[in-house]
């Protein structure tokens, strides 16, 4: 009796963790946004260059409040495919024909920038001059980021060069140099900055988030 009590003390856990080890994980999953659904399904295939490397999960509509009845599209990539995700790209809607299934195209910016982690949220592109758009807003921010990063480094060096016993001797031996870099600096930031915010705003205009739009009254 005291042995049957004891395989069976010793086999529940185990049945219980073979059944919990047989398990498979959860798919690591993220969710584009769309404006309108596009006829997406379960199973409808994540490309990127005409290679599959991922499929849709879910297809519902999107949570978010803002987003005034958009579509979120749950998807799951390979995991050789993972890492081509990155946070500075998008995925471009793609009818082949009218009467193919929709695809999603993946379409990276940058590929030297991080992995876009599994559960994050990204908006989709639903043309190619979307597309085009985002790119250019996307090399602009990285343009207007390493120029901000350079310029930091410019002035922190101007602060210690000021600090320094050398400071005489630098400013006889190039005159009016740092003040010249300065206003470089402070023009080439303005313009670049003004550049980029008409990129951003010519953007919205043609594509405006949802809860920007009006609302038509129904009669």
């Amino acid at each position: 009796m005291r042995k049957l009590f004891l395989l069976g003390a010793l086999g529940v856990p185990l049945l219980l963790w073979l059944s919990v080890s047989a398990t498979p994980p959860a798919p690591a999953t993220w969710t584009v946004k769309l404006r309108a659904p596009h006829g997406f399904q379960p199973g409808d295939v994540v490309e990127e260059a005409g290679r599959p490397i991922g499929h849709v999960l879910t297809v519902l509509p999107d949570p978010d409040p803002r987003s005034g009845g958009g579509t979120a599209v749950v998807i799951t990539l390979d995991p050789p495919s993972r890492e081509r995700l990155r946070t500075r790209s998008t995925f471009l809607v793609h009818k082949p024909s009218a009467s193919a299934r929709p695809v999603l195209r993946l379409v990276v910016f940058d590929e030297h920038s991080p992995p876009l982690p599994p559960g994050s949220f990204l908006t989709a592109a639903e043309s190619d001059m979307e597309v085009e758009l985002k790119r250019q807003l996307t090399v602009m921010e990285g343009a207007v980021r390493a120029l901000t990063q350079q310029l930091d480094a410019l002035r922190q060096g101007l602060d210690q060069a000021a600090r320094s016993e050398e400071k005489q001797r630098l400013e006889e031996s190039v005159g009016g140099l740092m003040e010249t870099l300065r206003r470089t600096r402070d023009e080439f930031a303005r313009v670049l900055t003004e550049e980029f915010a008409r990129w951003k705003k010519l953007y919205e205009k043609l594509f405006p988030p949802e809860r920007e739009k009006p609302v038509r009254a129904v009669s």
